[in-house]
This record gives structure tokens, C-alpha cells and sequence, in this order.
């Protein structure tokens, strides 16, 4: 599971990249900016929905950082 989440994290920055580069290269008029924005829009919105559903499930568990008192 743990790798499945650093891929779908790295297909999601991959995806922000691409329009980045589409919109400096066609100077913001290119279609493909919109399209690869879209997909990681639609990227990240399917990898919060796994990540809750992986902690309902019990796939992963979430942790805190330790508040150490005084």
C-alpha cells in the first residue's frame, strides 16, 4: 500500500511538471496545460479518497508526532 500512495504521489507531481512545461512553452495557451492540471486535480482527489479509505479499512495507520510534556 505504502508504495502504491509514493506512486500515485509521483504520477501527481509528474502531472504538475507537465503543465508547468506546457504553459511556459505555449505562454499559458495551450489546451494541454488545462488538461495535465485536470488530471492532477482528478489525481490527488482519488488519492485522498484511497488514503481515507485505506485508514477506514486498516491498511494504514495514521501516527502523530509524540507531544513530549513540560
Amino acid at each position: 500500500m505504502k508504495y502504491l500512495i509514493i506512486i500515485a504521489f509521483l504520477f501527481i507531481l509528474f502531472s504538475l511538471g507537465q503543465a508547468l512545461f506546457y504553459m511556459v512553452k505555449g505562454k499559458g495557451k495551450s489546451q494541454n496545460t488545462v488538461k495535465f492540471l485536470t488530471v492532477r486535480i482528478i489525481a490527488s482527489v482519488l488519492l485522498f479518497m484511497l488514503l481515507l479509505l485505506a485508514m477506514k479499512m486498516g491498511w494504514v495507520v495514521p501516527h502523530g508526532t509524540k507531544m513530549i510534556p513540560g
